[in-house]
């Protein structure tokens, strides 16, 4: 029933109009459509655009072909230039030993002698009196310096003087000689003797000078005023190292009394390795390292021999009355020297059997010189 003046209404059946299931929902679904459709052409665009790269990157053309393979432009490589010399080293083993020896051996006292135990000289006559050590200055590894004393022997001095010739007789005032000559330049080096006399000439002022030093050691100078060859041992260079001392205060000195090694006469002999003779030559400079003191030393290839077997030893220098006498015994291998300096292997002696030097090198037969100067 209808109100007058109301609007009028439908209650017929249709559609809802409050539920929204009506138009709203068409223009929602179109809207969707549109969204995946545009996504679609976007992924398809995007799936375009990588294929293209990926096919330029394959196909290319003739030349950019010859480009990607073509060498590279030449460039200028700079670096700086040495100069030095190549060398190479080679190592091994040695084994060191003094290269000069002197084996002192101790003079019996003269039967002419004066105030010192004069012997073994060739002017004053040998005696065969056992000698005795009354003390001993030196011990072995020790050091012997110019003018000191070695030793004392039947209470007269043992001492050594540089010189290159060996004390081979008697000096006593008026003699002449190189050995005298020898004598006034030790004692002036050690300020005794101030060239009084003419030189090689055993005048007053080479006596003044021997009396001095022996004051000065603490001795009675000779009687004759002459310097005995039992009193001195002259070596061609000093300081000299003490290798050993074969005897003790009180006893008798043994044979060898004393053994000496001039410093600096050390050698090495070593064992190449056959194939590097072609490296070595004499002359080289080497390098020496003693693993056990940490020592470095330098050296110089002196000669290049064959390889042996026998152990390596240096020359060895006999002086004093005891390498005459034991030529004397006529022991093989060990020759003496009288005042002429006669020598032979089998032990022949000189006139007096008198003190003298002689050079061997171990372990061969010793070869016996005339003492004029050391080796």
């Amino acid at each position: 029933m209808t109100q007058l003046g109301s609007p009028a209404t439908d209650s017929g059946p249709g559609p809802d109009r409050g539920s929204g299931s009506g138009p709203p929902a068409g223009r929602g679904s179109r809207l969707a459509r549109r969204r995946r459709l545009l996504l679609g052409v976007g992924i398809a665009a995007a799936l375009l655009a990588v294929g293209g790269l990926i096919g330029a990157s394959f196909v290319k053309s003739p030349q950019q072909l010859a480009a990607d393979t073509a060498a590279p432009p030449a460039t200028v490589t700079t670096a700086a230039v040495v100069s030095q010399i190549l060398t190479s080293s080679v190592e091994m083993r040695g084994v060191i030993y003094p290269a000069t020896e002197y084996d002192v051996y101790p003079s019996a006292p003269s039967a002419t002698g004066g105030g010192a135990a004069t012997g073994g000289g060739a002017a004053g006559g040998g005696s065969s009196a056992p000698v005795y050590i009354s003390k001993l200055d030196v011990a072995a590894g020790g050091t012997v310096r110019d003018g000191e004393q070695l030793a004392e022997l039947d209470g007269e001095p043992l001492f050594a003087l540089t010189g290159t010739v060996p004390a081979w007789r008697d000096l006593t005032p008026g003699e002449t000689g190189p050995d005298v000559t020898e004598l006034q330049q030790a004692l002036a080096s050690l300020g005794y003797y101030d060239d009084g006399d003419t030189a090689g000439y055993y005048g007053p002022a080479t006596e003044y000078a021997v009396t001095l030093y022996y004051e000065h050691l603490g001795y009675t100078p000779p009687a004759d005023g002459g310097m005995p060859a039992a009193d001195v041992v002259f070596l061609p260079s000093l300081p000299a190292t003490v290798v050993a001392v074969n005897g003790a205060a009180g006893q008798q000195p043994g044979q060898p009394f004393l053994e000496l090694a001039a410093r600096g006469s050390l050698a090495l002999t070593g064992e190449l390795p056959p194939g590097y003779a072609s490296q070595v030559r004499s002359g080289l400079k080497v390098t020496i390292y003693d693993e056990v003191t940490g020592i470095h030393a330098t050296g110089t290839v002196a000669d290049l021999g064959t390889p042996t077997t026998t152990v390596p030893a240096g020359v060895t220098v006999s002086i004093g009355g005891g390498s005459g006498s034991a030529g004397s015994s006529g022991s093989a291998g060990s020759g003496s020297t009288g005042s002429s300096g006669s020598s032979g292997s089998s032990g022949s002696s000189g006139s007096s059997g008198s003190s003298g030097y002689c050079s061997r090198r171990r372990p061969s037969s010793p070869t016996v010189r005339r003492p004029t100067a050391w080796p």
